[in-house]
C-alpha cells in the first residue's frame, strides 16, 4: 500500500474546523500527523478528531521531516510567512485565499513558490462547486470566442474592517469579494486590459459594480456586496451566437435563451444527499490538494516544477490581488464610485 500523504494542519479557527477539516475527513490517502495554532485549545479541538496528531502553538515547533504537506487557515499576513517557509522547507501548501497581505508580497511568494518546486495550491474553492464546474463545460465552445459573463456574489461578512485592512469596503474586496474576480479571470481566461469600478451605500454596507474588459474583447460584470441577508454565487455565460447560459445560484444550471430565443431548458441540478461536498467546492478542492500531492511524492523532486494545471495557484492569487489593487484605486480616486462625470448633467425621466 501507498504511504500515507503527511498533514499538518495549520490554523484551527472556524475556517478549518467548520469547511475545511470536515471534508478532509472524507478523502482517503492521507494522515493527520499535527494540528497548529496560537491558541492550543483550538488546535486541540481537531485534535481530539484527527487521531494520532501532535498540537503545537507554532510551525517552529513542528519537525518538518516527518510533514509532506500543509492545510493553512491562517489570516494573510501569516498566510503569506507559512507558505514561504514551507515551501522552502519542501512542504506542500494548500493555502486559503487571499494568501498574501499584498501584491508585493504575493509577487515574492510567487518567486519562492517557483524556485522550490512545490505544490502549494489557493483556496479558490468556487471554480470546483459542482455547478460552476458543468456551468464551464457547458459553455465552453462559447467562450472559445468573445463573450459576457456576468457574476453575482453576496455576503454579509466581512461587515467590518479586519485583517489590518482600514475599511470595510477594502476589506470586504480583498477577502472575499476576491472569489468574484478569480471566477471572472475563469469563466475568461484572456487577460484584463479595462476595469471601472463602482459603489453604493455606506462605509459599511455597500453595493459594488465591477465592469472588466477582457483582451479578446469579451466583457465580465461583477454585482457583488455585503448588503444582503444571506450568501449568494451566481454566474451567467451569454455567447455570440445567442445562447446565455446561466447558474443562478449553485443549485442548478439552465438553458435560458437558445439562438435568442427563451428556452428555459434545465440542464444540472446539484445532488440533495452529499451533504455539501459538491455544492460548496470544498471537498472536491482538497481532494485535488491531496492527489496533486500524492502525485508529486511519485516524481523525481527536480525543483523548478510548473503548477498542476487547472489548479489555483499562487500566480492566480497574484493576478486576483492586482484586480484588488486596481479596484480600490478607481473607487478611491472617485470618492468610492468610479463614474465620470458629464460637463451637463442628462435629465431624468418625467
Amino acid at each position: 500500500m501507498a504511504d500515507l500523504l503527511r498533514l499538518a494542519l495549520v490554523g484551527c479557527g472556524r475556517q478549518m474546523q467548520q469547511n475545511l477539516f470536515p471534508f478532509l475527513q472524507r478523502i482517503r490517502g492521507h494522515q493527520v500527523v499535527a494540528c497548529v495554532d496560537p491558541d492550543l485549545s483550538l488546535a486541540a479541538d481537531v485534535q481530539s478528531l484527527a487521531g494520532g496528531a501532535t498540537c503545537a502553538s507554532s510551525v517552529d515547533d513542528l519537525d518538518l521531516e516527518t510533514v509532506d504537506a500543509a492545510v493553512l487557515a491562517v489570516p494573510p499576513e501569516p498566510s503569506y510567512r507559512l507558505v514561504r517557509q514551507l515551501a522552502e522547507s519542501g512542504i506542500d501548501c494548500f493555502v486559503e485565499k487571499p494568501a498574501g497581505p499584498s501584491t508585493p508580497a504575493l509577487q515574492d511568494l510567487e518567486h519562492v513558490v517557483r524556485r522550490s518546486g512545490r505544490h502549494v495550491q489557493v483556496g479558490f474553492n468556487f471554480r470546483y462547486a459542482e455547478t460552476l464546474q458543468r456551468l464551464h463545460e457547458l459553455s465552453e465552445e462559447i467562450r472559445a470566442t468573445p463573450c459576457s459573463v456576468t457574476v453575482d456574489f453576496y455576503s454579509r461578512h466581512p461587515s467590518a474592517p479586519q485583517w489590518g485592512v482600514d475599511t470595510t469596503l477594502e476589506a470586504w474586496i480583498r477577502h472575499n469579494g476576491v472569489h468574484a474576480l478569480d471566477l471572472a479571470r475563469w469563466f475568461t481566461p484572456s487577460p484584463v486590459v479595462q476595469l471601472d469600478a463602482h459603489a453604493i451605500g455606506d462605509a459599511d454596507r455597500f453595493q459594488v459594480n465591477l465592469f472588466l474588459r477582457h483582451h479578446d474583447g469579451s466583457l465580465s460584470t461583477l454585482r457583488m456586496g455585503n448588503h444582503v441577508k444571506r450568501f449568494l454565487v451566481g454566474v451567467t455565460v451569454q455567447g455570440m451566437d445567442g445562447s446565455r447560459y446561466s447558474a443562478p445560484s449553485l443549485e442548478r444550471v439552465t438553458l435560458e435563451l437558445s439562438d435568442g430565443l427563451p428556452y428555459g431548458q434545465e440542464l444540472h441540478a446539484t445532488r440533495n444527499l452529499d451533504h455539501g461536498w459538491g455544492r460548496s467546492g470544498f471537498g472536491p478542492e482538497l481532494q485535488a490538494f491531496v492527489d496533486a500531492c500524492a502525485g508529486q511524492q511519485s516524481e523525481p523532486h527536480t525543483g523548478g516544477r510548473a503548477p498542476v494545471k487547472g489548479v489555483p495557484s499562487i500566480s492566480d492569487a497574484l493576478a486576483a490581488s492586482a484586480l484588488c489593487d486596481r479596484v480600490m484605486a478607481e473607487l478611491d480616486a472617485a470618492a468610492t464610485n468610479g463614474l465620470g462625470y458629464l460637463t451637463d448633467s442628462v435629465r431624468a425621466s418625467a
